[in-house]
């Protein structure tokens, strides 16, 4: 009877601890924030390389899309749709984007994020690398730093390879 007893006060306990995370979503929103980043950059590069094209990403305050063209806001005829034909279709994408089918994903307002150095465009050649102006030199890296929930992750953009990690 103790022995039941003390499982059910452990398994009160833990409850307890475990609920706290079902009612705090931000550190699974920058989990999610984060892999939107890493997918929309790799769909960047393989579609620069795939169409022999510059593929433009769009960082705007609140979102990050491609585009076929060096403008920000990306017009509907330059942006680059979904590999599924629709994106996540968040609250947070719908207000930042305006489209459900443009490769772009707004970022929760729970989130916050920024990029070393400060940018709000850079491309993928159609070699797949990397640049910040076609006709500038080499391009020097890029890191994204998204943070909430005490939980903050990292997205790179490797010089010359443009390797996304």
């Amino acid at each position: 009877m103790v022995k039941l007893i003390i499982v059910i006060v452990l398994v009160g306990i833990r409850s307890a601890l475990a609920i706290t995370r079902f009612f705090d979503r931000t550190v699974y929103d920058t989990e999610t924030a984060t892999e939107q980043l890493r997918n929309i950059l790799r769909y960047g590069q393989k579609t620069a390389i795939a169409q022999h094209r510059n593929v433009f990403v769009v960082l705007g305050p609140n979102s990050a899309g491609l585009c076929f063209a060096n403008e920000n806001p990306c017009s509907v005829p330059n942006q680059v749709l979904a590999p599924s034909g629709q994106n996540s279709d968040s609250a947070a994408t719908r207000a930042a984007c305006n489209s459900r089918t443009w490769m772009c994903e707004g970022r929760p307002a729970s989130i916050t994020a920024g990029a070393n150095p400060a940018i709000t465009f850079f491309g993928f050649n159609s070699l797949g690398q990397p640049f910040n102006n076609p006709n500038a030199a080499a391009f020097g890296g890029l890191t994204f730093t998204l943070s909430g929930g005490g939980n903050t992750r990292t997205v790179s953009v490797a010089p010359e390879t443009g390797y996304v990690f």
